[in-house]
């Protein structure tokens, strides 16, 4: 009896243990295939926005690659040939218009981008004033400086003497007015440490065509100009600083040679030549485009 019974059990628990096992196995494939696969999907999931996110605020932040820069500067003149003279400034402004070109599209460490600055405008009137002016006695022992001096009329346009000028006859001194063009270009790094604000360092060098008008007097020149500088901004309006130094070599115009025909004309732009050297520091309000 005990044996019938025995055999019955076994007989009965084999299946459901068979089942058990057939259950139990497929489920713990699928649980483990499952979970492999969120592994292997997640970072994709995760990176992929992310990722597009940064691009498109890296490309707001560096677009404004247009400028126009509104300076005051405080420059001084210094002539470098013959007797030696000085100039100081009731003021000066500026407006320059240029444009930005980097070299690369993505910013290298995700801040920090090299460029190149280029300007066709940049255009500065000063309104000076003569500071100093060496004087000599010539003797014996005394040597005559070189190039124009003031007892050749170069005084007529650089000492700030009106006499034989129309406006002298009523008192009236206009003073020596300065304009001076500048086509620059030179290397620029930028750096976006957060959010919108950026930070340029530059240098610059161009070529410069100059005016000078004194009291019914003209001279033109063509020169050089060096700028550095340091701009911060953020969006649209940004604060510069530069320093600027140049030379520039004029000559004056003689109207009065003129007579009407060609070997007049040509004596009118004949007279004596003379170097003015620039320098001093200007300060501007920046928009970017």
């Amino acid at each position: 009896m005990v044996k019938y019974l025995s055999l019955l059990f076994a007989a009965l628990a084999f299946p459901a243990f068979t089942a058990t096992a057939q259950y139990i196995d497929p489920e713990a494939e699928d649980v483990d295939s499952v979970a492999v696969e969120v592994v292997e999907e997640l970072p994709t999931v995760v990176e992929e926005p992310k990722s597009e996110i940064n691009y498109d605020q890296l490309e707001k932040r560096w677009k404004r690659r247009k400028f126009w820069n509104f300076g005051y500067s405080v420059p001084t003149l210094e002539r470098t040939d013959g007797t030696f003279m000085d100039w100081e400034p009731d003021f000066a402004v500026s407006v320059q218009n240029g444009r930005t070109a980097y070299f690369h599209k993505k910013p290298l460490g995700g801040m920090v981008k090299i460029g190149l600055d280029y300007s066709f405008l940049d255009i500065t009137y000063s309104k000076l004033n003569l500071k100093h002016i060496e004087s000599a006695e010539v003797g014996d022992n005394t040597s005559i400086p070189s190039g124009p001096s003031v007892s050749d009329g170069f005084d007529e346009i650089v000492s700030d003497d009106p006499s034989g000028s129309i406006l002298s006859a009523v008192g009236f001194n206009i003073g020596m007015h300065k304009i001076d063009e500048t086509l620059s270009v030179g290397p620029r790094i930028a750096i976006n440490p957060v959010d919108h604000l950026m930070i340029g360092a530059y240098f610059h060098g161009g070529f410069t065509a100059s005016g000078i008008y004194e009291n019914e007097n003209f001279s033109y020149g063509f020169g050089y100009t060096l700028a550095t500088g340091l701009c911060v901004s953020y969006k649209v309006i940004g604060f510069g600083f530069e320093y600027l130094c140049g030379k520039v070599k004029y000559r004056q115009i003689d109207f009065d040679e003129f007579d009407g025909d060609v070997a007049s004309l040509s004596e009118m732009f004949s007279s004596e030549s003379f170097h003015l050297k620039h320098s001093g520091p200007r300060f501007y309000v920046s928009f970017r485009f």
